[in-house]
């Protein structure tokens, strides 16, 4: 039988791994980043999981052709983000790194939101959301990075979530999306919010907090003001131009960064 060609020859040849800044590092920073890039590729197989699900609810109720086509394929795309993580985590770590667990979609709690309208509150948590704060994080972390393989592989995965986040926004402002569910849209808004912005500000075991800057991982500090920024700045005037009220938007903001 003919082996499958995997995200691995495909991306293998794209990632400089022969970097010689990596060897360079201290080696307890080094074993360190690679945790944290074995601990994203078990984040992105995460969002490929929610991208299916989001896949399946947008292809049942309908959604603009062209949404159907990005969403779709941002499964396939999370899965290669989970390989080019994995291999930074060999890179770094010096050892092979096990493709990730199996992971379930876990969706925001909306439960007693109508259930003809969570598709699409779950595309603005992924998309409006999720993806764009990546994008705005990714660009941070590409800005500082001075390591060929970091920069290659914030590349990677910057060209694709730039997509998924505008994927969103397009759906939101489709015809598709009726006037009153963009207005429930604002009602659900801190749900979403913490659904989506939360995870990027808490603290964890697999994160580098002080961060490294010239491989392509920005400061928890740096992190969550590119989160506030994001929010502040793109995100909830993004909603207020496609009507949809920002209200408990704004008090999630000022709840969770609390203005000096």
């Amino acid at each position: 039988m003919k082996r499958l060609r995997s995200t691995d020859d495909d991306v293998r040849r794209r990632l400089p791994l022969d970097d010689p800044s990596v060897d360079a590092l201290d080696e307890r920073l080094r074993k360190r980043l690679g945790v944290q890039w074995a601990s994203r590729a078990t984040a992105e197989l995460r969002v490929a999981a929610i991208f299916a699900a989001v896949s399946r609810d947008l292809l049942a109720v309908g959604a603009d052709p062209a949404v159907l086509r990005v969403v779709t394929r941002a499964v396939s795309d999370e899965v290669r983000h989970a390989d080019i993580c994995r291999l930074l985590a060999c890179r770094y770590l010096g050892r092979e790194v096990p493709w990730p667990a199996p992971r379930k979609a876990v969706m925001p709690e909306l439960a007693e939101a109508p259930e003809e309208i969570r598709p699409t509150l779950h595309v603005v948590a992924m998309g409006c959301i999720n993806e764009t704060i990546a994008t705005a994080w990714l660009e941070v972390s590409r800005e500082g990075a001075t390591s060929a393989l970091a920069r290659a592989a914030i590349r990677e995965l910057m060209a694709d979530d730039v997509h998924h986040a505008r994927m969103a926004w397009a759906h939101l402002a489709s015809a598709e999306v009726t006037p009153a569910a963009r207005r429930a849209v604002g009602v659900w808004m801190g749900a979403l919010l913490d659904a989506a912005a939360t995870p990027w500000l808490g603290r964890s075991k697999d994160v580098v907090e002080e961060g490294c800057p010239e491989h392509g991982v920005p400061s928890l500090a740096r992190t969550r003001a590119v989160v506030r920024e994001t929010v502040r700045e793109v995100v909830l005037p993004g909603f207020v131009r496609l009507g949809v009220p920002v209200d408990r938007g704004e008090a999630w903001e000022r709840r969770t960064f609390v203005r000096k």
